[in-house]
């Protein structure tokens, strides 16, 4: 491989082999970072949706249920439909968080996982949907 084509290759080529790749290996490497970093946007999109529309819910059902003059629902269904809303956009965010760490290590990129903007969005979404769920959980522990 000539000077100037090693040189192009920078930080791509710290795989776990240790060996130089092809370019067509490279590129493989880079779609499947891609591939990885539209996989993660797609689940912050899906849970900061499943967050908000859990939210929602719980706050439109909750209004419903205090001014409604005939009795329309149990009374702790907004509750118990934020709660898994919420649940539901949270908890798979976690476990994809992990898997897109794991996936980023494999393929062996240099920088750190902290500074990576996809992973940093999808951090602050998984703080907002535990704040959340907490506070959530403690209007049920506290009634």
């Amino acid at each position: 491989m000539p000077d100037q084509e090693k040189s192009a290759v920078g930080s791509e080529q710290e795989l776990i082999t240790g060996q130089e790749l092809k370019l067509a290996d490279r590129l493989a490497l880079q779609r499947t970072v891609l591939a990885a970093d539209r996989t993660m946007l797609a689940g912050v999109r899906t849970s900061l949706s499943f967050i908000g529309f859990g939210f929602t819910i719980f706050n439109i059902l909750r209004y419903l249920q205090e001014h409604a003059s005939v009795k329309l629902m149990r009374p702790h269904t907004p509750r118990n439909i934020g709660l898994f809303m919420l649940a539901a956009g949270t908890i798979p965010l976690f476990f994809m968080i992990v898997q897109y760490a794991r996936t980023l290590k494999r393929m062996g990129k240099s920088e750190g996982v902290f500074g990576n903007p996809n992973f940093q969005m999808a951090g602050v979404v998984l703080l907002l949907g535990i704040v959340l769920l907490v506070s959530l959980v403690a209007d049920i522990l506290l009634l």
